[in-house]
């Protein structure tokens, strides 16, 4: 039997490239799910129109999503923290200056993300043992059951579609009006370092343009890895066990013994099989990794893709966008490329107006806000978001290690003494070319988040081609294992800029789909 532990996008992506090899597999899985009253209230909004949802149901979904002038923290997704839910027992850990995000949900992370998926570049891959075109395969196969929502505009000079069943989402009032914009200087804003388009996202054709993106999609359009786990589960030869924690992976007589404990009754339970795919993301994948190579107080590097959020305010407004029927994800993309900046892509994420800017407004005027209404109405016409992201060579970083005698991990930030003064440059050439974007950013609220904000690191245990200790090989085997491989980001020896969900399914496909050549 063939193992792979973990249910979010990494490990639905490999099972996918092992089962269309032919081969058997079992999928253990925490599997946390969403408690059944919100789910029967998704149901009904999936067989109905959005004009007729109840404002209960939606106040109810709505939840614990926290709005503040700096942006919204994730606190829930349909207003349950489910996707959070007993990490502390499982994974007792204490962070210092970091936020790292950990989940034992069904689909992991992918019940929170924002969907943005451009894949990486050669030049943003120095020290991979590995280049863009051996992902390119990949990339095409995960984009054959994730939907794509994009457009074929000028991101395809650097960051090919790798897809032929792509849609386009409708864009806002206020995504239209900054594209012609753009479009009016693009030979100047191309010269001075930006390449933009409209965003990409895993978001299928089903958007009713609720707004409601930022909750959890109430139908189900905004790509999870446990759809295609339903998918999976339809084939005879895919096997899904849930309520399992790993805690520790072994080699011996040619197999892979998987030592675990039961989520339900914390009873040990252990598997046997050929080989094991360890997807439980960096955080949960590294404890299991120090776990079986009984690596206590080892420290180790986790990189991070630094997360950050720049205010626009534009100068002509888009009236009536409070109003409007729209899609709250990124809905265009800036690619920034400036060696004075950074030797790597700069990744921009333009995101127009969404209810979280009010009620973060609201917030703030308290019952002062009836008198502020109309100008508070002519801020949102025009306000937009910047959320950006670094390559980890140019971000902060934390350590990890697994103390000893209590299990707990370990984690402190490892703070890059630059990362402000490269926000700081982009916030600035922004400035500068604020006639061309016909925007302003906003000065003095730029937020700079701890480490592991953003939920893109990994590398832990890096690919190498000639892998040291606590660094695996090109197939993601850490050295001294031959049957255990690592498909998630805990093996990318950097965190581009350019978001990290695809790619981490390409890699874990590529790993998955060599299982004939090893």
């Amino acid at each position: 039997m063939i193992y792979v532990v973990g249910s979010g996008p990494a490990g639905i992506s490999c099972a996918h490239a092992l089962l269309c090899k032919g081969l058997e597999v079992t999928m253990l899985d925490s599997g946390i799910e969403l408690e059944s009253e919100r789910a029967k209230i998704l149901e009904k909004f999936v067989n109905s129109k959005p004009e007729s949802w109840d404002l209960d149901s939606i106040h109810t979904i709505k939840g614990n999503t926290v709005a503040s002038t700096s942006g919204s923290f994730f606190k829930g997704v349909y207003g349950s923290d489910f996707p959070y839910r007993e990490v502390t027992a499982y994974i007792p850990h204490e962070a210092k200056n970091v936020q790292p995000r950990i989940s034992l949900a069904k689909g992991g992370l992918s019940n929170i993300w924002g969907a943005a998926v451009l894949p990486y570049i050669d030049e943003d891959l120095a020290d991979w043992p590995l280049s863009v075109k051996e992902l390119t395969s990949h990339y095409e196969s995960v984009l054959s059951f994730m939907d794509l929502a994009a457009v074929n505009d000028d991101l395809v000079n650097k960051f090919p579609l790798y897809s032929k069943t792509y849609k386009p989402l409708n864009p806002s009032n206020q995504t239209i009006d900054l594209m012609k914009d753009l479009e009016s200087s693009k030979s100047i804003l191309n010269s001075k370092g930006f390449l933009f388009g409209h965003s990409r996202l895993a978001v299928n054709s089903n958007c009713v343009y609720c707004g409601l993106c930022h909750y959890g999609c109430p139908i189900g359009a905004i790509y999870n890895s446990s759809s295609t786990l339903e998918e999976l589960k339809k084939n005879k030869s895919f096997h899904y066990i849930k309520d399992v924690i790993v805690q520790k992976v072994s080699e011996l007589n040619n197999k892979v013994n998987i030592s675990a404990i039961t989520r339900t009754k914390n009873e040990p339970i252990t598997f046997t099989g050929e080989r094991v795919y360890l997807a439980c993301g960096v955080i949960s994948t590294t404890k299991i990794l120090l776990e079986s190579l009984e690596a206590y107080d080892k420290e180790l590097t986790i990189k991070d893709s630094q997360w950050f959020l720049i205010p626009l305010i534009r100068y002509k407004k888009s009236p009536g966008i409070v109003n409007e029927n729209l899609y709250t994800l990124s809905q265009l993309f800036v690619e920034l490329f400036d060696l004075n900046l950074s030797k790597n892509t700069i990744n921009l994420q333009l995101y127009m107006y969404n209810d979280l800017f009010l009620n973060a407004i609201k917030n703030i005027l308290g019952f002062t806000y009836p008198l502020f209404k109309f100008p508070v109405n002519e801020l949102l016409d025009r306000l937009m978001l910047i959320m950006g992201y670094l390559h980890s060579d140019s971000s902060s970083a934390f350590s990890v290690k697994l103390e000893k005698n209590t299990s707990k991990l370990i984690m402190e930030a490892k703070i890059n003494k630059n990362v402000n003064k490269t926000i700081n440059g982009v916030y600035k050439k922004i400035f500068e070319n604020r006639n061309l974007f016909k925007a302003i950013p906003i000065p003095g609220i730029t937020k700079i988040p701890n480490p592991g904000y953003g939920s893109h690191s990994g590398g832990s245990f890096p690919m190498r081609l000639k892998p040291k200790d606590f660094e695996t090989d090109s197939l993601g085997r850490p050295s001294g294992f031959f049957k255990v491989h690592v498909v998630d980001s805990t093996v990318f020896p950097s965190i581009p800029a350019t978001t990290i969900t695809l790619t981490v399914m390409a890699n874990a496909y590529r790993i998955g789909s060599a299982y004939n050549e090893i």
